[in-house]
């Protein structure tokens, strides 16, 4: 009898904290620093199970139904929820990606590749400059800060099983694509630039001087323009992706928003 009433105390307060580990599950699943291979499966659990422990006393969660079906269906949403509150953190780091990829085909590093620990496959070098770079900047300014605030503000804006797909979802995914290829244009723009310049110079020096050759002599020039010109444009770098991490939190609201209402 005494077994019975502490299960039937016990039961509801351990289905409400599975509840709440599911979004913070599913949100750090998606965080590409965390989500990779190069972190055990036992730390990101133990991670987790930190979180919720720590984040319970804040966070109010409703009864949760006894029905299995019900909960089972409702704590696969609270994992998609995390998710998609992940996906503008992982479009964040694609950018990099993209302007290492742009960067490198450009300066004559679009073959050497490097084992990327967190995802497991062949990324370009400067792309794991670019995102080692904004890991660092991203920790300075205290994102890792602003997830864990997400999880807690998350409940106020998305009650637990209250999400909802809005109609616009598409439409709303498509304009962060289309953002994350501009922020890695923008990152990659100042040496496009000069190795544009540089290979319009090369042009008119292999037309006037045909003796030389202008493809062999154009690797060690663009190698060694694009790394100067990344080297200086360094402050304007770090600027550009402290302003899209600032900017990150008011797109994870407005991604909330949209879920919870519709």
């Amino acid at each position: 009898m005494a077994l019975a009433q502490t299960i039937q105390v016990l039961l509801p307060e351990f289905q409400t904290f599975l509840v709440l580990i599911s979004r913070i599950g599913g949100l750090l699943a998606a965080v590409p620093v965390l989500s990779g291979r190069a972190v055990p499966l036992k730390v990101k659990g133990a991670l987790v199970l930190a979180l919720g422990v720590v984040l319970a006393p804040s966070v109010r969660l409703p009864v949760v139904p006894y029905d299995p079906f019900v909960l089972a269906a409702g704590l696969v949403s609270e994992i998609m929820i995390g998710l998609a509150i992940g996906l503008a953190v992982r479009l964040f780091f694609g950018a990099l990606e993209v302007a290492g990829e742009m960067v490198g085909v450009q300066m004559g590093f679009g073959v050497v590749q490097l084992l990327d620990p967190a995802t497991s496959r062949q990324t370009p070098i400067l792309a794991q400059y670019f995102t080692l770079l904004a890991s660092l900047v991203f920790l300075s300014l205290n994102g890792h800060m602003l997830l864990v605030a997400t999880i807690v503000s998350s409940y106020d804006t998305i009650p637990a099983f209250g999400a909802s797909l809005p109609s616009g979802a598409g439409d709303d995914l498509l304009r962060l694509c289309q953002h994350m290829f501009i922020v890695g244009l923008r990152l990659a723009a100042p040496v496009l630039i000069i190795i544009l310049i540089i290979n319009i110079l090369l042009a008119i020096l292999g037309r006037a001087v045909t003796q030389i050759n202008v493809f062999v002599l154009s690797f060690p020039i663009t190698i060694a323009g694009g790394l100067v010109v990344l080297g200086f444009s360094m402050p304007f770098t770090v600027e550009l992706l402290g302003q899209e991490i600032e900017r990150l939190q008011f797109t994870i609201l407005g991604l909330m928003k949209a879920l919870g209402h519709g």
